[in-house]
């Protein structure tokens, strides 16, 4: 034994036994009757590479060797001399330089390329940053009770709007718990306005609306209403094939305008039996005011659509920047309508800039409206039904340009907000958890009696 056998793990050799495959090892040094050992057998192999690190070294080095050859001038001799690193970087400096040269073309060929590129598809499936709020994959948190209601930013009372009590009689309850279940719709409706509530600072509060428009929801495939095989009320959240289609039937339209009026009628004839101080059922407007929308571009801003209306009596302006937060798609195919819910920020232009928006802009779009609103306030709603007419302009057989008046009817309901607020705040802090989602079922249920009425009135 010695130093080497002890760092190379060596037993003592067996003088009797001689391997037959000694030639399997990769030691230089093997020696007959020896096992197979490793390659570093001495301190200087340890503190040193391998030998087949040592022979890739080489081989490397040959390559570099040989490469720098190829790069020297056919006169110029092998050896690193200076003459040689001088032709090394003349050459190195001539590539660089051709490509400085190539670059402007290498660049018009990439802008080429890039232009002549199709457009990417389109997204079926919005990312999950681009998704709005889905009703089956959220809902408002349960709240905690801290106390008695607190009623005083609201004009209405604490009174229970849908009682139990009022459906119990005398071997009938409404539900085995005593409570009425919610309906899935407005439940559903009641956590939207929620997610979106939680989001809207309180100093914006007041420049928010909600308001509930009719129409249909109509598939951009068939061009037709949707069909989706269900026979009763339902939230579709499918917004990438469809689109909206605001406005009603002139017919229909007159027929909601008569029904307000005859619940009018017979709020009066029954007060004038009963003696009681409360005279009309509904505040009545009329209005008749032309709005204006212009697009304003700012730089590093996206471009904004500002609404300049002019009431056509007085001649007052007064401009809006309507920014929409979400969208809500009612379909019920029982009825003849379907309606959109939509909340949105409505933010007052300041009268120092409306004259500079005009003077400076034109329109894109001009709409006449004529608009008859029929506010109740013991159903936090007003009724908007207005006959809209829009220029549209056409050239005759001369080549003369006409203007015509494009005619659509429009329903609208919208919800007192600040009402509504009230409600929020106290389900949020358990001061009362059934408020807010009756103020929502009302306001629906304002919107499902025009909704009625016009569908029994096509029926007959």
């Amino acid at each position: 034994m010695n130093v080497g056998s002890i760092l190379n793990n060596d037993g003592p050799v067996d003088a009797g036994s001689v391997t037959a495959n000694s030639s399997a090892s990769n030691s230089p040094v093997a020696r007959p009757g020896a096992s197979a050992r490793p390659e570093r057998h001495s301190i200087v192999n340890l503190l040193n590479d391998d030998e087949k690190s040592a022979k890739n070294k080489n081989i490397l080095n040959k390559k570099d060797a040989e490469k720098k050859q190829h790069e020297t001038p056919s006169g110029s001799s092998g050896t690193q001399d200076f003459n040689g690193d001088f032709s090394t970087q003349k050459s190195i400096k001539s590539d660089e330089n051709q490509r400085a040269q190539n670059a402007p073309v290498d660049e018009l060929a990439r802008l080429h390329k890039l232009k002549s590129s199709t457009k990417p598809t389109r997204y079926t499936v919005p990312p999950i940053w681009a998704q709005e709020w889905n009703p089956s994959k959220s809902g408002a948190p349960e709240p905690t009770i801290q106390g008695p209601p607190d009623i005083s930013g609201t004009y209405l009372s604490s009174k229970r709007v849908f009682d139990p009590t009022i459906t119990t009689s005398v071997d009938l309850e409404c539900s085995i718990t005593g409570v009425i279940p919610p309906a899935s719709v407005t439940r559903t409706v009641a956590e939207w306005v929620y997610a979106n509530f939680t989001e809207i600072p309180n100093d914006q509060r007041q420049n928010v609306e909600l308001e509930a428009k009719f129409g249909l929801i109509v598939d951009k495939r068939s061009g037709r209403r949707i069909d989706i095989s269900v026979a009763s009320e339902c939230i579709f959240t499918d917004k990438a094939n469809t689109h909206f289609d605001m406005g009603v039937h002139e017919v229909g339209w007159r027929a909601m305008c008569d029904f307000l009026d005859e619940l009018e009628r017979k709020y009066q004839e029954e007060n004038r039996k009963s003696n009681t101080k409360t005279k009309h059922k509904f505040s009545r407007l009329e209005s008749d005011v032309t709005d204006r929308f212009y697009e304003i571009s700012e730089r590093n801003s996206q471009p904004k659509t500002m609404r300049v209306s002019t009431d056509a009596l007085s001649k007052r302006q007064w401009g809006i920047n309507k920014q929409r937060l979400s969208d809500l798609y009612i379909h019920n195919p029982s009825c003849m309508h379907d309606l959109r819910l939509s909340l949105s920020y409505e933010h007052p232009i300041p009268e120092t800039s409306l004259e500079s928006i005009v003077s400076k802009n034109q329109p894109v779009l001009t709409r006449a409206k004529k608009r008859t609103s029929w506010s109740h306030r013991p159903t936090v709603t007003t009724f908007d039904l207005t006959k809209v007419q829009t220029p549209r302009e056409s050239k005759n057989m001369k080549g003369k340009k006409i203007v015509d008046q494009d005619t659509s009817y429009e329903v609208e309901l919208e919800v007192d907000t600040p009402e509504l607020f009230s409600g929020y705040d106290l389900f949020k802090t358990g001061a009362d958890t059934i408020r807010f989602e009756e103020l929502i079922e009302i306001f629906l249920n304002n919107a499902r009696c025009l909704n009625n009425r016009v569908t029994k009135m096509a029926n007959k």
